[in-house]
């Protein structure tokens, strides 16, 4: 809901809107039956070795959370991997920081460069880095919140993850 509404108010300003909308929404029904809770997706609880300072990715939110033990302390939409082969799949589990470069970074494969890279990894070549630009430095591909990329997780903000992330510090993607 909250996204759904950010959203809506960027468009109204980029749009040259004059005057605000009112907000008046009809009431929603309440359901007859009882939902399915099967269709309900929720967040899983963290693993308990998550204590100090960590790194959360939700594949189904496309969203990444910077923690204090418990506590969010960052949030920022992403782009995780599409999924549909073993080299677009951004992998769930618990993984550990084991290499930082700020770049840039050229990805011949792809033919694109990256800044503030983060693996975290090793065995599928994942990590945090930047949208992917070109030689001028500027953005090829700015699509964010929605699975796209092969596999590693953009930010629009990769310098906070950059900062933020420690050698042997714990990422869990779920």
């Amino acid at each position: 809901m909250k996204r759904w509404l950010l959203w809506g108010l960027v468009v109204l300003v980029l749009s040259g809107a004059t005057s605000w909308p009112t907000l008046a929404m009809p009431v929603p029904r309440v359901p007859e039956e009882e939902p399915d809770t099967q269709a309900i997706k929720t967040t899983p609880a963290p693993p308990p070795e998550l204590t100090g300072r960590w790194i959360e990715v939700s594949l189904l939110e496309q969203i990444v959370r910077l923690h204090d033990g418990r506590q969010v302390i960052g949030e920022y939409l992403a782009v995780t991997g599409v999924g549909d082969t073993p080299d677009t799949t951004t992998y769930p589990g618990l993984f550990s920081v084991y290499q930082k470069h700020d770049g840039p970074m050229y990805l011949s494969v792809y033919g694109v460069y990256i800044t503030h890279w983060v693996g975290f990894d090793p065995e599928h070549d994942n990590g945090f880095h930047s949208l992917p630009m070109d030689a001028q430095g500027r953005v090829v591909d700015n699509r964010l919140g929605q699975p796209v990329s092969h596999g590693c997780v953009r930010l629009i903000f990769p310098e906070t993850v950059f900062r933020f992330a420690t050698f042997g510090m714990k990422v869990w993607v779920h």
